[in-house]
């Protein structure tokens, strides 16, 4: 059980944010609260969550919007949709956008729980890979997060560090690396890529040693 994780719930309707809350409260959840996409703005830039319950119709702005603008890309947490039963087309924008999943209103509590709970372990299944208490890589996702917040990386530095992380066992040389990358057997363009990632996991992230080369052997990841 994931219990004791911390839930931002983004709800204007003040009586169902209170039923919320404390059906969550009940059941060992740390919550946090905001009525409006202001309130939920300021308090992302405070905590940080393990999952986001958010209503799609919200005073000042579209729940929708706000995913794709504010969440989507920026925040590492999972989230699910409050929507209303009628609102087929809602819903499908919603996991469309990548939203984890969605519940209609009026909702059954025990429904309610059952997906906080399946996402909050999905969220911490082997498709994420710790490097220290901060910075995590979601290969299904193909994030890296440090502390949450997204670090940019190319298309090309995400198929490295994934390919390292799946050949954490052994040293992969430029030739495998090439294949992979769709570059040429003699290009040294990945040894170059391998390069700018390792600036950006020092820069970024803090990782100094994380990733190391032997010369005739090739590279090689350490986590």
């Amino acid at each position: 059980m994931t219990k004791n994780s911390h839930i931002l719930l983004i709800e204007d309707d003040s009586t169902l944010q209170t039923l919320i809350e404390q059906l969550l409260i009940k059941n060992n959840y740390i919550v946090s609260k905001a009525g409006n996409i202001e309130e939920a703005k300021s308090m992302i830039k405070i905590f940080s969550f393990d999952l986001i319950l958010l209503d799609i119709m919200l005073p000042d702005s579209n729940g929708l919007t706000f995913y794709k603008e504010f969440i989507k890309d920026i925040i590492n947490s999972p989230v699910i949709f409050l929507s209303a039963l009628s609102n087929a087309d809602d819903r499908v924008a919603g996991l469309e956008l990548g939203a984890e999943d969605y519940v209609g209103k009026p909702f059954d509590s025990r429904e309610l729980l059952l997906k906080i709970e399946k996402n909050l372990s999905s969220s911490n299944s082997n498709n994420i890979i710790v490097f220290n208490d901060n910075v995590q890589f979601d290969l299904k996702k193909e994030k890296l997060t440090n502390n949450k917040l997204v670090i940019n990386l190319t298309s090309n530095e995400i198929k490295i560090l994934k390919l390292l992380i799946k050949n954490s066992n052994q040293f992969l040389n430029r030739e495998l690396m090439n294949k992979e990358l769709n570059l040429d057997y003699l290009s040294r363009s990945s040894d170059m890529q391998i390069s700018r990632l390792r600036m950006k996991l020092k820069k970024y992230c803090g990782l100094t040693e994380i990733i190391r080369s032997v010369h005739g052997k090739g590279y090689k990841i350490f986590y």
